[in-house]
Parts: structure tokens; sequence; C-alpha cells
């Protein structure tokens, strides 16, 4: 019961009693003076009626006592008139039943007025000739006293409810801050730490809104700290001091990562660069000149080279720049066709060899760099061994010089898809006929103290949801195709499919499905009515689905994300961050989302066993994720101790090769492990 209504119950019950009280002195008033009037009126009556006979009485006119009484009985007011002579004889006697019509018999039996007796002595001279009594009848006192009653019951009810009405609208102008602050709390418990600021007059509510307020900026202070002090210390991890880019163990990590998801199928290009002479110009002109002239590299690898076109809608990252060694750095591009790396490599050149600091005097430096190019990467590796290839050619000639390594491929698919007008056919064809497989990855999770006979440690959650299409017998993975299809602009038609179809199997499946949009799909107007429309006509498949969004999506349109999750939620639908983690700013936008799931980014996962620093930022991320109730998933897990540790440190949830390959039947899987 809210304490408004509990005030208005207190209420009620003072002016119940109050009521009653003056009920009951009303009353009591009123029935003594009721019963002074019958008396009155029977003494006065008795003693009028008395002299009237006397003559009648002594000529012994029975006939002319009974006119005189009649004519004063007959008005009702009376329940008897007796006369007795001397003996004690009755001479006449009149009597009317007490029969009170209009009055509840409840009320008469309840009060029981008194029926006083008037009596007086009939005399001539000093001769007694007879005793009359006279008996008030009570029906008219009832009357009078049941309409007082009625009059005050319906008076104090009035003032009862108007006071009601006028309490309550007071108390609630009042008490109102107390919704403010409960609302405070409620935002306070998701690290929303906002302020009351409508401060109210009463001294005590006063304090209690003034003393929140203080806390709420007290502790959205310490969470500040927080979240900087973490993302401080992970940016020093990840990031090389001298230029501010991603260090070597970084670039690394996220690249493999890359290349081992999903999404990671797509073309990409490499580039290694290295800076000649630059150790003998830090002992010429010392290390803080060499530090200057890396820093100046480093800037201009990051604000003067352009983006990469169409990486940032299907794929993880337009590009990825790091200081790989001592004066060396290396950048992939994601999702970049062969002709557009040739470009890309002639335009990072151009821009190297035109600083500045390369033409000062005593500055004797040189930039190589050297890129390979893969269809279909499959290790970081090898692309390491390409590119430095290409880069100790490049090393070979006289001056600053670039070099293109582009093996042949001997695949026969290859040479059908490396053509653009080859994809367009093929993803027309599949577009037109829905031609998209779906294949299903485990989420499992751990028991954590589950009462359960089963001795499994791991219990089956959910399934992440992936697209393939087949091109001659081959299944080919998103992250091959995607690419092609964000050229042309078909990335919403495929997430159009996907949705209708997972939504279809909802009807004969129990199961909970990981849906992802793609950012091209978001940012489209058109797909996001086409979706709101969707949902809203299947919010009872609700519970079942979750759908999952990139970082780098939240990132470059929080506003249509966030339009698009207060739209889906109250339906029932949840929303998972993929790749949570590889941005800078990773919690930023945490406040302001009602994200229900996080899935730290493989290049985190991997090798967490022995990285102090991603354990690290996995337990930050795991005590501010609790605070919001948000559910922590470890993507990309491949190795049993990297499993373990996640496990000691608190993670929820978990998916990888290591418990499950997607595959196109989820009856594949066990429900426990």
């Amino acid at each position: 019961m809210t304490l408004l209504r509990q005030l208005m119950f207190v209420v009620i019950i003072l002016f119940l009693i109050l009521f009653t009280a003056n009920f009951i002195l009303t009353v009591l008033d009123s029935r003594l003076y009721l019963e002074n009037q019958l008396q009155s009126h029977a003494d006065d009556t008795a003693s009028s009626l008395g002299l009237s006979m006397t003559t009648a009485l002594q000529q012994q006119d029975i006939a002319h006592l009974d006119v005189l009484a009649s004519a004063i009985f007959d008005r009702g007011y009376y329940q008897s008139i007796t006369l007795l002579n001397l003996d004690g004889e009755i001479m006449l006697k009149k009597t009317n039943l007490i029969v009170i019509d209009d009055v509840p018999a409840w009320f008469v039996s309840l009060i029981k007025l008194p029926t006083p007796v008037g009596q007086a002595e009939i005399m001539n001279g000093w001769n007694r000739l007879g005793v009359l009594s006279v008996v008030s009848h009570p029906g008219h006192a009832y009357r009078d006293l049941w309409r007082i009653t009625v009059d005050f019951f319906y008076l104090f009810t009035s003032i009862l409810l108007l006071s009601y009405a006028l309490l309550g609208l007071a108390l609630k102008f009042m008490l109102s801050p107390l919704k403010a602050v409960e609302e405070q709390a409620d935002a306070i418990c998701e690290k929303k730490f906002i302020t009351v600021d409508r401060i109210p007059r009463t001294r005590e509510l006063k304090r209690v809104v003034e003393a929140m307020n203080r806390m709420s900026r007290k502790m959205s202070e310490l969470f500040s700290r927080q979240v900087e002090l973490t993302e401080s210390l992970r940016q020093e991890a990840r990031t090389d001091p001298v230029t501010g880019l991603m260090n070597r163990r970084e670039f690394n990590a996220v690249l493999s990562g890359l290349l081992g998801s999903e999404s990671g199928g797509g073309s990409g290009a490499l580039a290694l660069i290295q800076i000649k002479n630059l150790e003998e110009l830090n002992q010429r002109m010392g290390h803080s000149e060499g530090d200057a002239i890396l820093k100046q590299i480093g800037d201009n690898l990051s604000n003067e080279m352009p983006s990469t076109p169409g990486a940032t809608g299907s794929g993880r990252h337009g590009r990825l720049i790091a200081r790989y060694s001592g004066a060396g750095f290396a950048i992939y591009f994601a999702n970049i066709s062969l002709e557009h790396a040739r470009v890309e490599l002639q335009k990072l050149q151009t821009s190297l060899d035109s600083l500045q600091i390369l033409n000062e005097p005593g500055v004797d430096l040189a930039i190589d760099t050297g890129m390979t190019f893969q269809l279909s990467p499959e290790s970081m590796s090898s692309m390491l061994t390409e590119a430095d290839t290409a880069l100790r050619t490049a090393q070979s000639r006289p001056k600053s010089s670039a070099y293109f390594f582009a093996p042949t491929d001997g695949n026969p698919l290859s040479n059908i898809i490396q053509q653009a007008n080859e994809w367009r056919r093929t993803l027309e064809t599949v577009l037109t006929n829905e031609d998209i497989l779906l294949y299903y990855q485990p989420i499992y999770k751990w028991r954590n103290g589950e009462e359960s006979q089963s001795p499994a440690e791991y219990k089956l959650a959910s399934f992440e949801v992936f697209m393939r299409i087949q091109v001659e017998d081959e299944v080919i993975q998103a992250g091959t195709f995607l690419p092609m299809a964000e050229r042309f602009d078909w990335l919403p038609d495929f997430d159009k499919i996907v949705i209708s179809r997972v939504f279809a199997q909802l009807e004969t499946s129990t199961h909970k499905l990981v849906v992802n949009l793609s950012t091209r799909s978001i940012l489209d107007n058109e797909f996001a009515n086409w979706l709101t429309q969707f949902l809203t006509t299947q919010s009872r498949y609700a519970p079942q689905v979750i759908f999952e969004l990139q970082e780098h999506a939240i990132q470059i349109s929080l506003p249509k994300v966030k339009k698009l999750i207060e739209f889906a939620t109250p339906l029932g639908f949840k929303f998972s961050v993929d790749q949570f983690g590889i941005s800078q700013s990773t919690f930023a936008y945490l406040h302001s989302l009602d994200i229900a799931f996080l899935k730290i980014d493989r290049s985190i996962v991997d090798g967490i066993s022995s990285n102090p620093d991603n354990q690290f930022f996995v337990q930050s991320v795991i005590q501010i994720a609790e605070t919001r109730d948000i559910t922590i998933i470890a993507e990309g897990v491949e190795h049993k101790q990297d499993l373990e540790s996640l496990h000691l440190l608190g993670v929820d949830m978990a998916m990888g090769y290591l418990l499950g390959r997607p595959a196109a039947d989820v009856g594949n899987f066990p429900q426990e492990l």
C-alpha cells in the first residue's frame, strides 16, 4: 500500500471515530431532550385535561368525559389516556399501539426511548374525584431523532467526501517529491544518477530529496571515476605510449579475432610499414627526436589516410592501425577489394613520402611499405608472412618505395566470385529465391550452484543465428558474401529474410535465438519502419528472441539504436551488444540503453587465462554489468583454460568452437555439457 493510501486510510479512520463520537453525543443529547419533552408534554396534557374533566366527572357524565378525552387522544400524540375513580377502577381508557412505519426497527430497538407518564388528580375543591394518567406516544420522538441522525449522516458523508478529495489532492501534491525520489532510487540502481529538480517546501521531505540528490551526485562521481579508471587502464594496456596507436599485442589479438569470427571471412589487405635508419637517428639526435617522428607518422596514418568505403557495415572495422615494432607500423583493411587495396597502398605511400619531417636537415630516413591481399584470409600468420615478403622487396630498393604482394588463387570458386558482376548475379538469385541457409551456434551457461541431478557443468541457454549461402556445392560464410551485399546495398534485404525465417521457425520451436542486425540495416529508415511493424505483429515470440547489435553500430547511430530499443523492449524483446570491449569508449552508452546482454569480443577472450590486463577488464565489466542486471557472454572460446578462467572471473555464458561449431540443425547440440 502506498504512503498516500495509508495516510488517506488514517484520515478516514479518524473521521469515522469523530463521526461515531459526535453521533453518540448528538443522539444522547437529542434523546435526553426528547425524553424531557415527552415528560413535559404528558404532564401538561394530564393537568389541562384533568381540569376540563372536573365538572363532567362530578356529574358522572361518562359520555362527556369520552368526548373530552377523544379530542386530545385522537391527535395521535399519546399512547394512552386512563381515568381511574377513587377506588382505582377504570372509568375511561384510550390506548394507541406503538407503530412507527417510517423509522427502521433496528433504530427503535437501539435507541429505546422511555414512555414517561403524566398524572393529575381531578379535584372539586378539596375533594378528590379521580386520577388521570397520560402516556405520551414516542413515535414522533423517534421520527425526530431518526431525521436528526439521517441529516447528520448525510452532512458528515458530504464533508468526508469533500475532505477526502481535497486532502487527497493536497497529500498527492505534498508527497509528489517522494515519487520522484523513488524513480531516482530506481535509476541509481541502474547506474543512472539523476537528480530531483523540484525541491519540496515541507522540511522533512526537503531534507530527504536534498540528501538523495547529494548521494546521486556523489555516486555519479564515483562511478565515473571507476569507468574512467577502467577505460584508462584498458587504454594503457592496448595502446602504444608514443603514438597513441594500437600496440602489437592488441593488434594481433583483434586481427586474430576478426579473422576467426563469422564476420571475418571477407577479403582483407595487410600493410607493414618500416622506417629506415631510425636507430641511427636516435643515437645521433636522441630518442625524443625519434619519438617525435614516430608520433608524426602515427598521426598521419590516423588522420590523413582515407577510410575504407563499405568497411563499417558488415565488417567489424574499417581499418586497424598499430605501431607494430620499434620502427614499424601495421595496417589491416577489412572487406576491401583487390583494386581498392592497390589504390590504398599508393595513397598511403604518397602520404608518407610527403611528410615534411623527412626532408628536414639532418634527417636521413626512408619509409617502405609492403602490402598483401587475400580474398579469404585464413590466418594472421599467412598474411604477415606475405606482407613481410612484400616489405623486404620494397626495402631492397634504394629509396622509399611500396610493393604489393598478390599471389594467384588456384581455387576455381575464387575465379568466379572475385568479379563483382558474378557476385551480383549470385546474390540476386539468392535474394529472389530466398536461398539463405541458417546455421546455429550454441550458447551455454554455467550452472553456478543450480540444483540438478546431472553432473554437467554447462546448460544450453540459446543459439546465435548465422547466415550462409550455397554456391556450387560450397557453403559460404557470411563474412565472405556480406561485404559484396553491402556494396550493392542489399544488407537490409538479407536481414529481412533472416528475421522472417527465424520467426517462422519459432511457431514450432521453444529455443531462444539470437538474431544479428547489421549496421547498414539499422541506418536504413525503410528497414526500421518494416522492423517496427513486423515486431508489433510478432510480439508473442518476444521471450524467445534476442537482437544483437555491433558495438560499432551503437557508436555511429546511437539515436536510431536507442529508438529501436525503446520501441521493442516494452514488447518483450531483448538486446545484446556484440564485440564489446574493442572500442575506446566502451561504457559510454550503457547509461542510456536498456541492454540485456554484453558479448565480450573474442580478441579479449582468446588467451585470457594468461593475460592479466584482459582479466582485469572483464572483471570491471562484470562489476558494472551486475548493477544493471546485464548478462555477460564470452564469444570465441576455443581453449579449455580460457573457459575455466572466464568461469572464475564470473562470466555468465560462453560460446565458441570449444563448445560447439555452427550447424544447420539445433538438434546436433546437447542440452548439457
